[in-house]
């Protein structure tokens, strides 16, 4: 099956479209991280005092810490959809080109 080039650009466009909405989560999660998250610790950790209090505000910090590694990792995959569907939508491209110049 042949695609065509206006399939070719929906597709392209699709796939950066959904390249942008992860970097989006990304940086709602870093900003929940950075904004809300960290806060809220210290706030713990100035309020609350004793041996739970130490241990809630570590695993808190392990919380924090995989939140900020989600967010990286939803950039990199962010970056990694945009550069498959550029090569995809350029190999596509070029495919389309070479059918349409083809003489039998």
């Amino acid at each position: 099956m042949v695609k065509t080039m206006h399939a070719i650009e929906m597709d392209f466009q699709k796939a950066k479209k959904q390249a942008e909405e992860l970097e989006e989560i990304a940086q709602s999660l870093r900003v929940l991280s950075e904004n809300s998250f960290q806060p809220c610790l210290a706030k713990i950790a100035a309020s609350w005092k004793g041996e739970y209090a130490a241990v809630f505000c570590k695993k808190g910090a392990v919380v924090e810490h995989n939140l900020k590694q989600s967010a990286a990792g939803f950039r990199q995959a962010a970056e990694t959809i945009r550069q498959t569907a550029q090569n995809t939508y350029e190999a596509e491209k070029r495919s389309v080109e070479l059918a349409s110049t083809r003489q039998y």
